[in-house]
């Protein structure tokens, strides 16, 4: 049974460092990361390197029968499309070409950047999946932190190892609707945690993460697609 729910989000939680430092700790800081993230939609290769608040993120995956690349660092977000270098002047559009180019990278490295500083968080207690007792945390984003900034996300951890164990999330773009992941084939490279996962869901406008009992996910939910990761590779740096 769910516990009562923190009435404030707060930006620091036990459970969320625990995670963190058991998915991979410092090493999410200083390394260089490759990999193919792959679902029915094809696959998309994915490098990112991290030095401390330092990031440069280089995504190609398949767009409308073509292939687009996108770099993004702190200071600068380079776009192409089937090997044209495209200009992203206009704010609005460099902003959803980062974003474009985050969504691969973001969900394949939870729990890392749930401690952002737009990130709020309120622990909601426990709560039976599957037969287990998982702590769950529910995630809002500071408004205007991004092109995605209002949607809401769920996450279950194992309470003993605080390994994450499934995620959930609302979004508004196109029909809108939720999503439900379980992670599943765990495995440990170059010090960092890995996970496949079964991508679950339903569309709708104005559909709330709250929804999600275990009654709903069963009765309402389909199986959208299962997003794996191969080639992975992890250099640390010096």
């Amino acid at each position: 049974m769910a516990g009562a729910a923190s009435a404030i989000g707060v930006e620091r939680l036990p459970m969320v460092d625990r995670s963190i430092e058991y998915h991979g700790g410092e090493s999410f800081e200083a390394s260089v990361t490759r990999f193919d993230v792959c679902s029915k939609s094809g696959c998309s290769s994915v490098r990112v390197t991290m030095d401390g608040g330092l990031f440069d993120y280089d995504v190609t995956a398949p767009v409308r029968g073509g292939k687009r690349r996108v770099r993004s660092t702190n200071d600068a977000v380079e776009l192409w499309e089937n090997g044209e270098r495209m200009a992203v002047d206009d704010p609005e559009r460099r902003q959803a070409v980062r974003d474009w180019a985050m969504q691969r990278v973001y969900f394949n490295f939870l729990p890392y950047r749930l401690n952002d500083p737009s990130v709020h968080k309120q622990d909601l207690g426990f709560e039976s999946r599957d037969g287990r007792e998982l702590q769950k945390v529910k995630v809002s984003f500071q408004s205007g932190s991004s092109t995605d900034a209002d949607d809401e996300y769920l996450y279950w951890f194992d309470p003993d190892t605080a390994r994450l164990e499934l995620f959930a999330y609302s979004y508004e773009s196109g029909e809108g609707g939720l999503r439900f992941r379980r992670l599943f084939n765990y495995r440990r490279v170059g010090g960092l945690l890995f996970y496949d996962q079964e991508n679950w869901g339903v569309e709708g406008r104005d559909l709330s993460v709250d929804l999600l009992t275990p009654e709903y996910v069963q009765s309402e939910l389909r199986l959208v697609s299962t997003v794996t990761l191969e080639n992975i590779s992890v250099e640390a740096l010096p």
